[in-house]
């Protein structure tokens, strides 16, 4: 899924935070107009991968990830090697549409949620590929896609920079919101091919499913497993949101002069998504993301100012989508 200008932005921002300690207001401008436009001049020309992850995309575009006024809040889930839940501000599975992530089963345990209408169950294929239809199809058959919300939030409140995280977590402030609730409502056009493509996800690629039956729709929850540099458009993380990968974060900061990054990494935590689909048409009406993600650089080298190792940012995107046909 191709990624907005704007989250690259945060995204290549969010990497120069680490590596710069002493900035200006002038070059912060001068940085922020250097990344605007290397980013401006090459999203026509960006792709969907389809490499098979280890993780979304974004699918962020994105993904991400999914505030009480969101269908997805609060990642309370139980991953197979750690019971870390994103903070209680994060965006994935804590309202009325995802209240059933609370059970601890796993897809390898879960057979499906109860439908409220028949006492019949979904089973997780099922489940998985009432979803992959859904979004794959409002790819190519809506008339209109409205990106309602879009932002990032500094994910756990991690920023940790050594002698560089007082600065890092100013000029992250610049950048995000304070939490999922200060994400503006954009309301804007989107394109519908811009969707996450769904394609290659499969119940092993989740750690996580569930659903509700709520008037005359089905409210899908899927969470992927966590992930390290997960690819866009493969399974898990890549299929259900806009992923950031490593050419996206060395591209943002390439005109930076003497600025050095190594050993970048993306740590993918609990990425949810949360699609309505109604029942009678299987036709997608909403879809929410959320994506933490933890973005480590090993070392990082800036003229002048020296050197960082093992820098950390966390980063949350969260987008709404609603579609019309």
């Amino acid at each position: 899924m191709k990624m907005s200008p704007i989250k690259k932005i945060v995204i290549g921002l969010a990497a120069i935070t680490v590596a710069l300690s002493l900035i200006t207001a002038n070059n912060m401008a001068s940085v922020m107009l250097i990344v605007a436009s290397r980013e401006a001049g090459s999203a026509a020309q960006q792709s969907v991968q389809t490499n098979a992850p280890v993780q979304n995309q974004t699918n962020n575009n994105s993904q991400s990830s999914p505030s009480n006024d969101s269908t997805a809040n609060n990642n309370a889930v139980t991953n197979n090697t750690e019971t870390t839940a994103p903070a209680a501000d994060n965006n994935a599975a804590n309202n009325s549409s995802n209240n059933t992530a609370a059970d601890d089963k796993t897809p390898a345990d879960d057979k499906g949620s109860a439908n409220e209408d028949s006492g019949k169950k979904l089973s997780d294929k099922e489940l998985v590929d009432l979803y992959k239809k859904a979004v794959n199809a409002a790819r190519t058959k809506s008339t209109s896609v409205v990106r309602v919300k879009d932002g990032a939030i500094n994910y756990k409140g991690i920023v940790e920079a050594g002698k560089l995280s007082s600065t890092a977590s100013t000029l992250m402030g610049m950048f995000m919101a304070d939490g999922p609730d200060a994400i503006q409502a954009k309301n804007e056009a989107w394109e519908k091919e811009k969707l996450p493509d769904a394609s290659a996800l499969t119940v092993n690629g989740l750690q996580k499913i569930s659903y509700e039956e709520k008037d005359g729709k089905y409210v899908v929850t899927l969470i992927a497993k966590n992930a390290s540099n997960p690819k866009a458009g493969g399974d898990g993380v890549g299929a259900i949101a806009g992923v950031i990968e490593e050419s996206q974060i060395t591209g943002a900061i390439g005109s930076v002069p003497g600025l050095t990054l190594e050993g970048i990494s993306i740590d993918y935590e609990n990425v949810t998504t949360v699609a309505t689909i109604d029942k009678a048409s299987g036709n997608l009406v909403a879809l929410n993301l959320d994506a933490p993600c933890v973005l480590n650089i090993g070392y990082a080298k800036v003229p002048i100012l020296g050197e960082v190792n093992n820098a950390k940012v966390g980063i949350q995107v969260i987008t709404e989508y609603t579609v019309a046909y």
